[in-house]
């Protein structure tokens, strides 16, 4: 007599070459591993004289290869982003090291003063235009001088503020345009400062160059003159 076809329960440490999991992919999401295990398990544990349907089985096997696909996709999508990341980086630090000693007009509200403080900001004016002023402020924000620049046109104005930096002690200060238009309202364009670099350091954001007292970071800077 036959004896009945048991099935065999499998190791717990392993099935066939595939690893344990010892944990379950993040977010309780199935992982390949978990799958192909999840799939021997099954068709150990299957009745060989009742075996799944053979459609299904190979739908399953199907996923398990899109799914190791994806993940082999998503790899490579991460080793390169991490390249170009890498590469990037490497470009703005050579670039900024090729900066110094050059002139340089940056998006920044923030100036020096003293004997070598800042000559030259600048303001992009909407066109319309409208009559333009600008201040400087100490770090409590106090309004410490003022320049009037009269009536302009639209586009970028700039303005030379030796005159009032070197007037004050050295150190780093704020500079704001006020732009009053025809209807009286009162706009504030945004600030460009000029300014010779004279040094660069390198941070987990990117390169920082620096002028005297002030620092900026690579990607503020405009023009290069």
């Amino acid at each position: 007599m036959t004896a009945p076809i048991t099935a065999t329960a499998p190791s717990s440490a392993a099935v066939g070459n595939i690893p344990a999991a010892r944990s379950s992919a993040p977010g309780g999401a199935m992982g390949k591993n978990e799958f192909m295990r999840l799939l021997i398990t099954q068709m150990t544990h299957q009745d060989p004289l009742n075996p799944q349907d053979s459609a299904a089985m190979a739908a399953q096997l199907a996923q398990f290869s899109a799914l190791e696909q994806m993940t082999n996709i998503n790899t490579t999508l991460q080793d390169q982003a991490a390249a170009n990341a890498a590469l990037a980086g490497a470009v703005n630090n050579s670039s900024a090291v090729a900066l110094l000693g050059k002139t340089v007009t940056v998006i920044s509200d923030q100036i020096a003063g003293g004997a070598a403080g800042t000559t030259s900001v600048a303001a992009d004016v909407p066109a319309g235009g409208g009559h333009l002023s600008v201040r400087i402020m100490d770090a409590n924000g106090v309004t410490l001088r003022t320049k009037d620049l009269g009536t302009v046109g639209g586009g970028r104005t700039a303005a030379d503020i030796g005159e009032l930096t070197r007037a004050l002690p050295a150190g780093t200060y704020t500079v704001a345009f006020d732009l009053a238009t025809g209807t009286a309202a009162v706009t504030h364009p945004s600030a460009f400062v000029t300014a010779t670099l004279d040094g660069v350091r390198f941070g987990t954001n990117g390169a920082i160059v620096t002028s005297g007292s002030l620092s900026f970071p690579i990607g503020a800077i405009v023009s290069v003159r």
